[in-house]
């Protein structure tokens, strides 16, 4: 694994909160949804929640298996979103998928940078 650092740089104050809930969420239902498969996500995880590796405001400075712990918590939350149909405002629901797509992307160049493709 790279020991690269990659930058995420939040433009809405409702983002790091937005992605530590997710983080939050996934621990809780770790047990029985299996969120993460991996102790080393799950690590991540707790750090990122807990410590203040995703501040409110400034930039993120996050290694690629940070990345990974949050794409897999976002592709996660994606899915129990859309399954609960939930109403979230239109303007709150754009700045947390700009976010989202953000970490997707950043993990995607990851990924793409090592000689590993996805879809």
């Amino acid at each position: 694994m790279s020991a690269d650092i990659f930058v995420i740089e939040p433009r809405w104050t409702v983002q790091a909160p937005h992605l530590r809930c997710t983080l939050k969420r996934g621990l809780a239902l770790q047990a029985t949804q299996n969120v993460w498969s991996d102790t080393e996500h799950i690590n991540n995880a707790v750090a990122m929640a807990y410590a203040n590796e995703l501040p409110d405001s400034g930039r993120w400075l996050l290694t690629r298996s940070q990345l990974r712990t949050l794409k897999i918590a976002i592709e996660w939350r994606r899915g129990t979103r859309a399954a609960n149909d939930r109403h979230t405002a239109p303007d709150i629901l754009e700045h947390w998928t700009e976010i989202e797509d953000q970490v997707i992307e950043a993990y995607r160049a990851a990924s793409h940078a090592e000689g590993l493709y996805w879809i």
